[in-house]
């Protein structure tokens, strides 16, 4: 099941999901030393252009691609960016078109193998891919409890679906594919959600999406149930800080 391609999801996802991608685009042109903007550069799995948009920082040429036609249809700065509709591990790009690849929450959905072999046909000479990720650790910001009410009671109600979370990033494994993995960072980002806007982002998971569409319930019941468990934690403060993980792998192309 690709939990991006349904109308309502993409809607959800291109209004529920937070902009955090400048901050990682910070620590990509400092780490990269990037002074003048890039030539060419590509996100895939790039959603409804968020992740792409950011680009724009430090490239002068962005393309992005995506699965969803409906992610697609949403996707930012379409005057500025050339979207197209292609899978992680068939692009319709030349050979060594581009200086950067980007990949936001979405290599663990490609069949990895592929995609790296796909990413190096892409890259020019010493080219990156970077993969980063923005996390849910269900952290809030003075209110502990928080932290065991999503695992212990939403994820037990809305269980992740399955990902390809155990890929070896190994040397071996990644010279076999003409990459080296220069350096990793982790750090947080707080954002800052009101009820309304953290009942929208938890429906933009692929963990609703994936209920929803096997039928087991609905958006409206997702969003009642969730304003009845949420409505504890917002009792004293109408906003409240969320903590979210944020990793990044450097990838370099060998030669």
């Amino acid at each position: 099941m690709n939990y991006f391609t349904p109308i309502n999801a993409a809607e959800r996802y291109s209004k529920g999901r937070p902009n955090f991608h400048n901050t990682t685009i910070s620590h990509i042109k400092k780490h990269l030393n990037i002074i003048n903007k890039l030539n060419n550069s590509l996100d895939i799995a790039c959603g409804t252009g968020l992740s792409t948009s950011a680009l724009l920082e430090i490239s002068n040429n962005v393309f992005g691609t995506d699965t969803s036609e409906e992610m697609l249809k949403l996707a930012l700065n379409q005057d500025e960016i050339k979207y197209s509709l292609a899978n992680a591990e068939n692009q319709p790009f030349s050979s060594n078109e581009f200086n950067l690849i980007t990949v936001c929450s979405g290599v663990h959905w490609f069949d990895i193998d592929k995609f790296l072999v796909e990413a190096n046909r892409l890259l020019s000479s010493k080219g990156w891919l970077i993969l980063y990720d923005n996390f849910f650790i269900s952290e809030m910001e003075d209110v502990e409890s928080f932290s065991n009410w999503y695992p212990e009671v939403y994820l037990k109600k809305f269980p992740a679906p399955m990902r390809n979370n155990s890929y070896s990033w190994s040397e071996d494994n990644l010279s076999s594919k003409n990459l080296i993995l220069e350096n990793e960072e982790e750090f947080k980002n707080p954002i800052i959600f009101t009820k309304d806007e953290l009942i929208l982002y938890f429906t933009t998971q692929s963990n609703i999406t994936a209920a929803i569409e096997c039928g087991q319930t609905s958006y409206n019941e997702v969003e009642e149930w969730l304003n009845k468990e949420l409505i504890q934690f917002y009792l004293t403060n109408n906003t409240r800080t969320l903590k979210f993980g944020n990793w990044i792998k450097y990838l370099r192309k060998n030669n």
